[in-house]
């Protein structure tokens, strides 16, 4: 058996490349929340999932769910009541070129206001590359 795999093995000389097709190095990273502000509400999270994976294939290609976490977030303008929350993580690679596309952007900023405000919360959690963004307005464009 071992024979036959060396006689199939390609001779050395011009290297393939390792990896080919297209380079996504920008991550982005939403996180889906389980319950609205008060902490004890449940938000209609397969609904948000499923669309934010919906966006994210349309506009950058495709995204992953990743189960449930757990997490927690301080509601400052609540006088800093801690909201314990099961998000889910849905991450997203793209290229430099479509994350700073004005349109891409503009489409990613929208979900988030919605789903901000329908979902009734105190902030979206998005990160693009390494910067966090805090999203806290939600009023529509």
């Amino acid at each position: 058996m071992i024979e036959k795999w060396r006689k199939r093995r390609k001779k050395p000389g011009r290297r393939q490349p390792l990896l080919k097709g297209g380079r996504k190095r920008v991550l982005v990273v939403l996180f889906v929340p389980s319950v609205e502000r008060d902490g004890r509400t449940p938000t209609d999270q397969d609904r948000w999932v499923e669309a934010a994976l919906e966006m994210f294939g349309r506009v950058f290609g495709g995204a992953t769910a990743y189960p449930k976490a757990k997490g927690i977030w301080r509601d400052d303008e609540q006088y800093g009541v801690l909201v314990r929350d099961e998000p889910v993580v849905v991450h997203c690679y793209t290229t430099p070129a479509d994350i700073e596309e004005p349109g891409n952007l503009g489409e990613l900023g929208s979900f988030c206001r919605t789903m901000g405000r329908e979902a009734r919360q105190g902030e979206v959690g998005l990160v693009i590359g390494d910067e966090y963004f805090a999203i806290r307005e939600f009023s529509a464009e």
